[in-house]
């Protein structure tokens, strides 16, 4: 089956805002809130491309079924452009390079400027059994109904290759980051909380990812002003409400005004990876 056969066509929404202190964080636009709109966005474009008014999916099976990101890449980011009470909007297409996969491009725009890139690949997925451990894919039956937009294809399949890469453990070369020769530099462990780190359907958050790499920053070195230019987020599993992870910190490199790092989340109970987030910051002054 070659490419064109295996993408699906692309929908397009828009939504619009006004800064205030939901979407504000201490440098400029909250990347978290960011992430978190997106991904809520990416949920009602993968409904109004199966032309649902509603994002409720169930597979083949009847049993309920989830969007969960498998990978994620903000770029491009200048998210200090939105101040309190500017206007900004994100305009989304998405497309689905797979049966059980969709993927969604956004624009972030302040006035004439653009603020942010972001790009989201999702899978199904149920819980084969009562545990975040079970999670399965769940391929979801229905076609999209719009226009393919090649661009977004491409854009699809790119993302998509980088995280087969990384799942598969060979995830490399990215940001100008090499993996540490002897394990980790450094290692910290946090337990996310229920109310504020889990979404309604019962998982942690693939916000709350980002959230944890922060935190393992700031554990790590301290405060350090300065605003995300890039992550690249890959995610291969999650956790039950009241288990801890395990962040480790792969690489790092310094550069002037910006720096980076590499640092994978796995579960403390069992040791598994649950997630590899590579960062590019700024500092500000």
């Amino acid at each position: 089956m070659d490419r064109a056969e295996r993408l699906r066509p692309a929908s397009a929404l828009q939504q619009h805002y006004r800064a205030g202190m939901p979407q504000l964080g201490l440098y400029g636009l909250s990347e978290n809130w960011l992430l978190k709109e997106c991904g809520h966005l990416h949920w009602l474009a993968i409904a109004q491309a199966h032309g649902r008014a509603l994002p409720e999916f169930a597979d083949e099976a009847g049993h309920k079924s989830y969007a969960a990101l498998t990978a994620l890449h903000l770029h491009e980011a200048q998210l200090d452009a939105v101040t309190e009470n500017a206007t900004f909007s994100l305009a989304v297409r998405a497309t689905s390079p797979g049966r059980a996969q969709h993927f969604s491009t956004q624009t972030l725009r302040t006035g004439t400027l653009r603020g942010a890139r972001v790009e989201l690949l999702s899978a199904f997925i149920r819980r084969a059994a009562g545990s975040n451990r079970s999670i399965v894919r769940a391929p979801v039956g229905g076609d999209s109904t719009a226009v393919e937009d090649r661009t977004l294809s491409d854009a699809a399949l790119s993302l998509q290759a980088r995280a087969r890469v990384f799942r598969t453990g060979g995830g490399v070369g990215r940001l100008g980051l090499q993996p540490a020769h002897g394990g980790a530099l450094r290692s910290a462990v946090f337990t996310p909380c229920p109310h504020n780190d889990f979404n309604g359907a019962g998982l942690l958050y693939f916000a709350s990812f980002q959230a944890l790499a922060d935190r393992a920053e700031l554990a790590w070195h301290g405060l350090r002003p300065a605003l995300t230019v890039e992550r690249e987020l890959y995610f291969y599993g999650n956790i039950d409400p009241g288990e801890s992870v395990r962040a480790e910190l792969l690489a790092e490199r310094e550069d002037g005004d910006e720096y980076a790092h590499w640092i994978r989340l796995s579960r403390c109970a069992d040791g598994v990876r649950i997630a590899d987030a590579l960062t590019r910051k700024r500092r500000v002054a």
